[in-house]
């Protein structure tokens, strides 16, 4: 589980909100995990997440790539490219998921590698970001 903290702030609090949102969802994942029959209603979340993810993705990178090009984020090239690494493992993530359907395997994958990529993106490049939103 991903718990939120002040040291993956950014400086904006936008992009910390959808942040908060992104996590709060892949941790919604991970209590479904352990849920070895799923009712309807929890299954349809988990195909939901895919949606959440992809929408996400679209929306939340543009958003957070434009805010470090505004404030001259020296991350901002690293940030575009693990991106695009991040949208590339996700198209070959739905296409796995289209092809196979609703398995546990594959969306423990897809849990195990976002919550990774969360704590590691965030921490490591996002909050790179804060100093140049406060100067």
């Amino acid at each position: 589980m991903v718990i939120w903290t002040e040291k993956f702030a950014t400086g904006s609090s936008q992009l910390d909100q959808q942040h908060r949102t992104l996590i709060d969802h892949i941790n919604r994942l991970e209590e479904m995990l352990t849920i070895t029959n799923p009712t309807r209603e929890e299954c349809e979340f988990m195909i939901n997440l895919v949606d959440f993810l992809e929408d996400y993705a679209d929306t939340h990178f543009k958003q957070e790539e434009q805010c470090m090009e505004r404030f001259r984020c020296p991350s901002h090239e690293r940030n575009k490219q693990a991106h695009s690494q991040f949208l590339a493992f996700f198209r070959n993530f739905k296409a796995h998921f289209q092809a196979e359907g609703f398995r546990r395997e594959v969306l423990a994958t897809l849990h195990d590698t976002v919550s990774q990529w969360i704590e590691a993106h965030i921490l490591h490049l996002d909050t790179q970001l804060k100093p140049f939103i406060k100067g």
